[in-house]
């Protein structure tokens, strides 16, 4: 009797050591999904994040085991994402987790995450300040990393491109009141301050607002040459359409918002000629872009990417993720903090770029300026704004 309870014992702590080593391996995937006004980049983000699953799958997944992703909807709401930021990692055991397109959202749900040392990877919203305040001296160590453009990056691209190649000076910025429009607007000033130059006007909206042509007519009195818009997509083609409304020829640039299709949707003809800076355009030139956005189209069963710049960054911080795992050879949440803050592979199955190193423990920003370029609505389409660009569409950018 004890010989068999023995070997019933050992039948049973092989089994469960082996369905420990089958186990998927989780990874948490949050955004907008439904949120009023963010849906093109919940829903691209999400359908970036399902093209890597099917990726990674096909070649066996990560240290022989598959990956999970476990979905969450934040429905670009602060209380939600942090709501659902603490079930990711109490109730679904995440091992880390990308998303968040709304700064709003991101600011109060990475502190969850840092609280309870769990990797995050921000692949959309872009606030400065969502990784800044958890960087050194701040804090000892970060669990806060970001795949995407920076508003400390963007104000400085729209800039180059207004005054420095358009000679446009005279400047009128227009900003939703979210932290998102807020927080872009300052860093615009404090671009425009480092070339001694002061807008014309500054106003803000709310979002939903329907109707700045108000706005939009102080703008043309104060002399506006150009608009520059920091705001959600929806808002941006009101200001399009208003623009159109009062019969007033002038450019509208603005953050990288403005490449989502919705824009184009919503403002039409109104869209054609806006710039935003982008770090990825959808079916460009180059075999990678083309690839991913097949593939997009095809695991998604959709026509084509509503924000294709939402959907490129959260496939890349999974790629880069999932390199870090490796290289880990764990899933403890801190191995895999320091795998991403010291890359020993380089992530070459991206579509944004390559990244050699893309962090360190001082700089937990992986697109830095070079990565980024102005694209321009054509025909409801988002382009590369200067033919240069497009030449150098197959150069690899990297820090």
């Amino acid at each position: 009797m004890r010989l068999s309870s023995l070997l019933v014992t050992l039948l049973l702590s092989c089994s469960v050591l082996a369905q420990a080593e089958d186990a998927t391996i989780r990874i948490g995937v949050i955004g907008p999904f439904t949120g009023k006004s963010s849906t093109d980049m919940g829903e691209s983000l999400r359908g970036g994040a399902r093209v890597f699953l099917q990726d990674i799958n096909q070649i066996g997944g990560i240290l022989g085991r598959k990956i999970e992703l476990v979905e969450r909807d934040d429905l670009a709401k602060p209380e939600v994402g942090v709501a659902m930021a603490k079930e990711l990692i109490e109730k679904e055991k995440v091992v880390a987790v990308v998303g968040f397109a709304n700064t709003g959202v991101a600011i109060p749900a990475a502190k969850v995450f840092q609280d309870a040392k769990i990797p995050l990877i921000i692949s959309v919203a872009t606030g400065a300040n969502i990784t800044k305040q958890y960087m050194p001296p701040a804090v000892p160590v970060s669990y806060i990393f970001r795949v995407s453009a920076s508003d400390s990056l963007q104000p400085a691209a729209i800039l180059k491109d207004a005054i420095d190649k358009r000679k446009l000076t005279q400047i009128a910025i227009l900003h939703d009141d979210t932290p998102y429009g807020q927080f872009g607007k300052d860093n615009m000033m404090a671009e425009l301050q480092k070339r001694k130059i002061s807008p014309v006007l500054v106003e803000s909206f709310k979002i939903g607002d329907q109707d700045m042509t108000a706005q939009l007519t102080r703008a043309r009195q104060a002399g506006a040459q150009i608009v520059a818009l920091y705001c959600l997509s929806s808002e941006a083609a009101m200001v399009a359409n208003g623009i159109n409304k009062i019969k007033w020829n002038v450019p509208l640039t603005g953050s990288w918002t403005l490449s989502q299709h919705s824009f184009a949707e919503l403002a039409g003809a109104n869209a054609e000629g806006a710039r935003m800076p982008v770090t990825f355009i959808e079916n460009e030139s180059s075999n990678r872009s083309s690839s991913f956005s097949a593939s997009y189209v095809r695991y998604n069963n959709v026509k084509s990417i509503p924000s294709a710049v939402a959907a490129a960054q959260t496939y890349d911080a999974l790629r880069i993720l999932s390199l870090a795992i490796m290289q880990a050879n764990s899933t403890d949440p801190e191995q895999i903090r320091l795998a991403l803050e010291d890359m020993k592979y380089d992530a070459t199955s991206t579509v944004i770029t390559r990244y050699k190193k893309p962090f360190s423990k001082t700089d937990h920003e992986a697109i830095v300026q070079n990565m980024i370029f102005m694209g321009e609505v054509r025909k409801g389409r988002v382009n590369y704004a200067y033919k240069e660009d497009a030449n150098s569409g197959l150069i690899v950018r990297t820090k």
